[in-house]
């Protein structure tokens, strides 16, 4: 059985070497030998079974070209709302008018008090300084206004408050009992600020006891030099006196003092005092 599949697998190959017409090769295949190359001319022989591929590639990707612009968003961030949100208006700084009256004029601002009479101490020039002092010569703080020119932000307001000994020698001012009242905000519209000062009875003062007011005209007596005669004569009016604000004692306004805070072209912050003294 094994020698006849044998028999039959040659046979098979001999057939498969024979040319077409099943007739045996006249003798070996050489190779080179034009006579052995089939030349088809059948075109329908001729054409490819496979379909050529013509692969769809996307063009690569710019990376330089600039990425879609997302869709706008109507909801803006909450930094741009707040930045954009609108400020309130700001105080439009009146021109000061020209006439008598006390005038500060600094480098970042210009105080003025019209109606008044006043004369300045110290330097002239006070375009860098700190504060100036003036004293009242004529004229009424009663109903006065506190006009200022720049970047105001606040204007505070104090007084200074003394006791007078009036005597038989002449009012003598108590230099040991001197009360500064704290700084107070006033309130302006257009940077114009109304001046409110206390009367001398509504006013705070130094509340000193007997022995204090005596210690008090004693210090005084000496800065003025006075004979010790004229000095007990001062004592003998205070004996009996157990307040400040008995008499022949009496509370007077000394000073009033302003204070200016704002900004200046450069957004840096300053603070000037006005000091205007009142005569007693």
């Amino acid at each position: 059985m094994v020698k006849l599949r044998h028999i039959f697998v040659v046979s098979a190959f001999a057939l498969a070497s024979c040319g077409g017409d099943g007739q045996a090769p006249k003798g070996p295949i050489v190779l080179g030998d034009s006579s052995m190359i089939v030349t088809e001319s059948d075109k329908e022989q001729l054409k490819d079974l496979v379909t050529d591929l013509t692969p769809v590639i996307p063009p690569a990707e710019d990376k330089e070209q600039e990425p879609e612009k997302p869709a706008a968003d109507t909801a803006k961030p909450a930094e741009a709302a707040t930045a954009e949100a609108p400020k309130p208006a700001e105080q439009k700084a009146q021109p000061l008018p020209s006439g008598p009256g006390l005038r500060a004029e600094f480098s970042e601002v210009t105080v003025f008090i019209p109606g008044l009479s006043v004369k300045q101490h110290g330097r002239a020039d006070l375009r860098r300084a700190g504060g100036a002092t003036f004293s009242l010569s004529s004229g009424n703080l009663d109903g006065a206004t506190l006009r200022v020119s720049g970047n105001v932000t606040k204007v505070s307001q104090r007084y200074q408050t003394i006791i007078v000994l009036k005597s038989s020698l002449g009012d003598i001012a108590l230099d040991a009992l001197v009360h500064t009242a704290s700084w107070e905000t006033i309130k302006g519209n257009n940077n114009t600020y109304a001046i409110d000062v206390p009367t001398s009875r509504d006013a705070e003062y130094d509340k000193a006891s007997g022995s204090s007011i005596r210690l008090a005209v004693q210090r005084e007596a000496r800065q003025r030099r006075l004979s010790r005669q004229k000095t007990q004569h001062l004592l003998n009016e205070v004996r009996s006196v157990r307040s400040t604000n008995q008499k022949p004692l009496s509370v007077v306004v000394r000073s009033v003092m302003w204070k200016i805070d704002g900004k200046d072209e450069r957004g840096r912050p300053y603070s000037k005092q006005v000091r205007l003294d009142i005569p007693y």
